[in-house]
């Protein structure tokens, strides 16, 4: 049987796929949600308002595939892959604390939350992706979806 493609999965079936495999990766108010915005952009994720310096850990366990300021926007972001096609990003850091090809349990701090990549106020600017097939791009999900509650 050939795996449907992430764009043909539901909202339910992504949901009961990640169902208990993230947890928070900060805790804090939502300040911007998934989904289309009013100006013609989208947000891939959602954003979490925290105090500058609040601990990031990584919602899963992973290899890190990303650590650093070179993704216009984000300033400095953290990209760790996850077992069965799932990846995370966790973006406006003030301090990353990984390297590249690092391996991370859940849990781990990853970085500082800070206002990095042109943002106004301190926040964590955080994706979840799926793609399940590695031949596929990962394509956004709503956090939300898949995170505890």
């Amino acid at each position: 049987m050939i795996p449907p493609s992430a764009s043909e999965l539901t909202e339910s079936q992504i949901s009961a796929l990640g169902r208990g495999r993230f947890q928070w990766p900060l805790r804090g108010d939502i300040i911007s949600d998934f989904g289309p915005k009013g100006t013609g952009q989208r947000n891939d994720g959602i954003n979490i308002r925290a105090r500058a310096g609040d601990a990031v850990r990584s919602a899963a366990a992973g290899d890190v595939v990303y650590a650093g300021d070179q993704v216009p926007g984000f300033g400095n972001l953290v990209l760790i892959k996850h077992a069965d096609g799932w990846v995370t990003a966790y973006g406006h850091l003030a301090r990353v604390d990984v390297k590249m090809q690092q391996k991370v349990v859940q849990g781990q701090q990853i970085g500082q939350a800070g206002a990095s990549g042109g943002v106004s106020e301190p926040q964590l600017h955080f994706e979840v992706r799926y793609a399940p097939s590695a031949n596929e791009r990962a394509k956004p999900v709503d956090p939300q979806l898949v995170l505890a509650k």
